[in-house]
């Protein structure tokens, strides 16, 4: 169940408080200080993106369409920086209007041996969220990376959320409080868990 307006404020106060700088400063992990630079504060705008790379719309479409509420701009702005530099071939959708499907350049296919790019949207018990996410970080490489949209929106995305950021496979995780943004990054030793205002 969604929390109330007044809970998520006040995780949003509470996240605030503690999100580091999103210009970047004093974040030591040279991957994050470039995924704020080049996508957090990326120029770019949503238009330039689809002229660009029109296979952004169809993912964008596919997003919009599980989403139990409507994406905010700058979440639909950034999703289309991500998969602009990831430029996936195989992608995952998932939410509560549609089960986990992996999509494989322009035909469906439950049977791709990796996933690039995933989103799981809000509106799911936590059993489901879990079974979904646990399918595509198995299929996951070093340079994929899921989405999961509205961590802080209920309890079933905030306890998905805490508990995939730990997974083994899992090496680096991003709160941006509306999403969060996980990646395998199977070079990286250590487990990092950043919080950024955005």
């Amino acid at each position: 169940m969604r929390y109330s307006t007044q809970t998520i404020l006040l995780k949003y106060l509470r996240y605030y408080w503690v999100a580091a700088n999103s210009k970047g400063h004093g974040i030591h992990s040279p991957f994050v200080y470039q995924f704020i630079r080049n996508t957090l504060n990326a120029t770019s705008s949503l238009n330039e993106i689809v002229n660009r790379s029109p296979s952004v719309t169809k993912i964008l479409q596919e997003i919009e369409a599980v989403s139990a509420n409507k994406l905010a701009p700058k979440i639909i702005l950034l999703i289309a920086r991500l998969i602009q530099s990831l430029n996936p071939l195989t992608i995952s959708v998932t939410g509560s209007n549609k089960q986990f499907v992996a999509e494989n350049a322009m035909h469906v296919n439950q049977r791709v041996e990796s996933i690039d790019f995933a989103l799981i949207g809000e509106g799911q018990d936590l059993a489901t969220i879990l079974l979904n996410a646990n399918k595509l970080i198995d299929k996951m490489h070093s340079n994929s990376c899921m989405i999961m949209n509205g961590i802080h929106t209920d309890s079933n995305m905030e306890a998905a959320w805490d508990q995939l950021k730990k997974h083994d496979r899992i090496r680096l995780s991003i709160d941006l409080f509306k999403i969060g943004i996980l990646f395998c990054r199977q070079e990286q030793k250590e487990q990092e868990y950043f919080i950024i205002r955005y």
